[in-house]
């Protein structure tokens, strides 16, 4: 009888924190979606981890959480961003992915983002642009 008592109250429990972490998941996605749609690198910044990557397309990366910050600045400012569609996104335990385009006047680039959990959080570790 005790077991099923532990088992109900840590379903109870699990139950309420799962709203948490779905609202964290779509608050973040449109976080992510305005600051590449205003190209609001600051925003962006904002929910970066402290272990970020940067991929471009030019084969440049770095792994410099203030790094990332002024090459991806300096990729949308050049390549003058005019739009951000976000065509997929999925969660899994603690990971997250959030795949989009990134409308520019010199083409569209794909955009993959790879997101983990710092305790209630989902934060931004890997950015590849192609």
């Amino acid at each position: 009888m005790k077991t099923i008592k532990r088992f109900v109250t840590l379903l109870f429990v699990s139950m309420l924190f799962l709203p948490m972490q779905a609202q964290n998941a779509e608050t973040i996605t449109k976080k992510i979606a305005s600051a590449f749609e205003t190209q609001n690198i600051d925003l962006l910044a904002q929910q970066f981890s402290n272990d970020i990557e940067l991929s471009l397309p030019n084969g440049s990366s770095c792994s410099n959480k203030n790094q990332v910050k002024s090459m991806l600045a300096a990729f949308m400012q050049q390549k003058q961003v005019n739009g951000f569609e976000e065509l997929h996104q999925g969660e899994k335990a603690n990971r997250m992915f959030v795949i989009g385009n990134l409308k520019t006047a010199s083409g569209s680039y794909r955009i993959n983002l790879f997101l983990k959990t710092d305790g209630n959080n989902f934060l931004i570790n890997q950015i590849r642009i192609e």
